[in-house]
């Protein structure tokens, strides 16, 4: 069987295995070599029926034949023992960063390790036949890139700021939400013509399932995942289950529009430009600030000047905490989190921010809040976490497991 034909069967119809089959996929997919003994040992599968599977898998791609243990080492003297390893090669996945603004959209292997990634600021791209030409074409390109043709790639997950349903869509516009449309023009039929299994989700759940994997939310229980930039967005975790809700609202923040000093859920990125403003209207912007050209003030150029306790940075990020704050309260109070984390490309420079965040809420002792933590994985989180979600899927269909 040629190369392309075996792998096709993988993405085409990799997941009618026998029980057997499933759970040594299950107990190799790490990616540890292991004996036909140690298979024994991890299953309770006879020899016999742990070396069908394993002729199986390997005959469809998914286990590959590794050198003997004692070619390896292991062995100095006896019978040497064929190993089978998973093979992470075995299929592919697509993960895409959809934000308004720049499209981002990287091709994995099913351990997780990026083959290829691509980018383009969007911004000027209203119409949604624009937006859906161009983030299709941007796949073609990460797979070319990656060189993996696409009947191998075997699960498609792509993030959009906006609330998504169980079938993908996005609630129509309400006047204030207009753009809704816009930042997820029918996605989830993208790909329809390649049969690709697609899944279309919020940024900030993405973001959250990218911590509980492999970040800050990593073994806790209940915690917000809260995308800082532009508008406030939260992928929420309770009792260790993502909350969506029916219309896949859950995380919306436009409930900070009726919260008292906080009016509205603009991020912190977008509220540090607006402080910057105020100031300078009132001729008040001075300091290390002031020498910064209009167009470079940014929150990151805030943060900056105020670990180096530039006065008027450190005025910005008093007002940007008093607000986070507020946020804050409202997210803990709620929802009882033990952990709240700030996410996004503003988060590997909020530590001066998250540390007067802090001090502000220890004025009031007696209300318990969520701890607060900055997320290590910056821009890329939302990327992140679609290549997880992508790789479940495709690990929950060959493994026949549940939701």
């Amino acid at each position: 069987m040629d190369e392309v034909r075996e792998h096709r069967s993988i993405t085409d119809h990799p997941f009618r295995r026998p029980v057997s089959a499933r759970r040594l996929l299950k107990v190799a997919w790490s990616g540890e070599a292991l004996t036909a003994t140690e298979f024994m040992e991890k299953t309770g599968f006879t020899r016999a029926t742990v070396l069908s599977a394993c002729r199986e898998l390997v005959e469809a791609g998914w286990f590959k034949k590794e050198a003997d243990a004692r070619a390896a080492g292991e062995y100095t003297k006896g019978r040497p023992a064929l190993r089978h390893t998973f093979r992470p090669d075995a299929a592919f996945v697509v993960a895409g960063d959809a934000d308004e603004d720049m499209f981002t959209v990287a091709v994995a292997d099913l351990h997780g390790v990026e083959r290829s990634r691509v980018a383009l600021k969007v911004s000027s791209l209203r119409q949604a036949a624009q937006r859906r030409r161009t983030l299709k074409q941007l796949v073609e390109e990460a797979l070319e890139a990656a060189n993996v043709p696409a009947e191998r790639v075997a699960a498609v997950t792509l993030g959009v700021p906006a609330p998504v349903d169980t079938r993908g869509s996005s609630p129509p516009p309400d006047g204030r939400e207009h753009y809704w449309p816009t930042v997820n023009p029918d996605f989830a039929s993208l790909f329809q013509d390649k049969g690709w299994a697609v899944r279309l989700d919020n940024d900030a759940n993405l973001g959250a399932l990218c911590e509980s994997t492999d970040g800050a939310g990593v073994g806790v229980r209940s915690f917000a995942t809260l995308l800082s930039a532009e508008r406030f967005g939260a992928g929420i975790v309770v009792d260790g289950r993502l909350l969506r809700g029916a219309r896949g609202g859950v995380g919306e923040m436009r409930i900070l529009d009726m919260v008292m000093g906080v009016e509205a859920p603009h991020g912190l990125e977008r509220r540090a430009r607006w402080e910057m403003r105020q100031l300078d209207e009132k001729n008040q912007l001075v300091g290390e600030l002031a020498s910064i050209p209009p167009e470079k003030r940014d929150a990151l150029a805030v943060f900056r000047a105020a670990e180096r306790h530039d006065t008027t940075a450190l005025e910005v990020v008093d007002a940007l905490a008093e607000r986070l704050a507020r946020v804050v309260r409202l997210l803990s109070e709620l929802l009882d989190l033990d952990r709240i984390i700030i996410a996004g490309a503003i988060a590997p420079s909020v530590g001066p921010l998250l540390q007067r965040t802090r001090e502000i809420l220890q004025r009031e002792p007696t209300q318990r809040c969520a701890e607060l933590f900055a997320s290590q994985h910056g821009a890329d989180i939302v990327l992140r976490g679609a290549i997880t979600s992508a790789i479940i899927d495709v690990r929950k269909r060959a493994l026949l497991e549940e939701e």
